[in-house]
């Protein structure tokens, strides 16, 4: 009588057990086609600053200088106006160089070093603008299914760990 009172709860457990772990799978699955969105996102901001400072080295050489001998005009220019000026664009170079490094270690990465290079060089910005326009797509390649079945793992040791936590419990709550 027992075994048939317990049936139904072994199978909406074993049931939950199969959700949580393709939930994991898919969610998890997610993260080579958000890293590619997110690489997509972040070669823009490096080709548009590249352009940007291809600007920069231009009137500097239109007024026999170097990039930096330019920048430092503007920066020790007693004109606030033209000090900013130096500033936006000695800001604008370094942004350009850690965001070409970081696209550089994404690009040249595979498999679990993509992800760790990921979050390595993460520029919050850019995952924000990659967050809003995310489009959730499943690439069929060894990077998706690694992270799937990464995903299986952490989802279903999370599962087991609440399942036996509330069993304790449980167990404590009713005195076995």
């Amino acid at each position: 009588m027992n075994r048939f009172i317990k049936a139904p709860f072994r199978f909406l457990e074993s049931l939950l057990d199969r959700i949580i772990s393709v939930a994991g799978a898919l969610i998890f699955a997610q993260l080579p086609a958000f890293i590619v969105q997110y690489q997509q996102r972040l070669g823009g901001h490096v080709d548009e600053l590249k352009h940007l400072i291809g600007k920069y080295k231009s009137y500097a050489a239109a007024n026999n200088r170097s990039l930096d001998e330019y920048i430092n005009i503007h920066l020790q220019s007693t004109v606030k106006e033209f000090a900013s000026t130096g500033q936006i664009m000695s800001e604008n170079l370094s942004r350009f160089n850690e965001l070409s490094k970081a696209l550089n270690e994404l690009t040249d990465s595979t498999g679990l070093m993509k992800l760790i290079m990921f979050f390595r060089n993460l520029d919050i910005d850019i995952y924000r603008g990659t967050m809003k326009n995310f489009v959730p797509g499943i690439t069929f390649n060894t990077d998706a299914i690694l992270y799937g079945f990464i995903g299986i793992l952490i989802f279903m040791s999370a599962y087991f760990l609440i399942k036996k936590g509330l069993i304790a419990i449980f167990k404590k709550t009713r005195g076995y």
